[in-house]
């Protein structure tokens, strides 16, 4: 087993040299995939292998769980949110920035619509219906109106498409 590439001996000093995962990989002439990034990460464990000097690539690790807390505190909205934590409201950022919300269990309940069971539209879905037979889009609601978004996503849900 000393011969092993993931033996402590050979782990022991490539781990020391290494800057990061890939250049670890690297140093053990392992081919650069999931699988095997996987493993070797669990053999460094195991073994009790310093990693502390990697260099971090991920941005969200500069956005402690305290950080995300204290601006979710003072937002009113997921885009607020990844706003004050100075990234890019994509949606994308937006569903990664939510994902790390409900792992951390901070409360967002104070953002309008979240977890929200059912949509709070001022109409029926028969009268929804009957508008979406003669319209093209929902382009005519304003853009920064709470229930444009919801109104498409439940028009495209629970209306038949009109074959205009």
């Amino acid at each position: 087993m000393g011969d092993s590439v993931y033996s402590e001996e050979r782990l022991a000093p490539a781990v020391a040299e290494a800057r990061n995962r890939t250049d670890l990989m690297r140093k053990l002439g392992l081919k650069a995939s999931g699988g095997q990034r996987r493993v070797l990460q669990e053999k460094v464990a195991r073994h009790g292998l310093d990693t502390s000097h990697f260099a971090k690539r991920s941005p969200w690790r500069k956005y402690p769980d305290v950080a995300i807390a204290e601006a979710a505190a003072s937002s009113s909205s997921l885009r607020e949110l990844a706003l004050k934590l100075g990234a890019t409201p994509a949606t994308g950022t937006l569903s990664h920035i939510r994902r790390r919300v409900d792992a951390a269990g901070i409360d967002i309940s104070h953002f309008p619509g979240i977890d929200r069971a059912e949509l709070d539209l001022p109409f029926s879905t028969e009268e929804l219906s009957a508008a979406a037979a003669t319209a093209h889009s929902v382009r005519g609601a304003r853009t920064e109106h709470p229930g444009r978004q919801p109104l498409a996503r439940h028009t495209a849900t629970h209306v038949a498409r009109a074959a205009h």
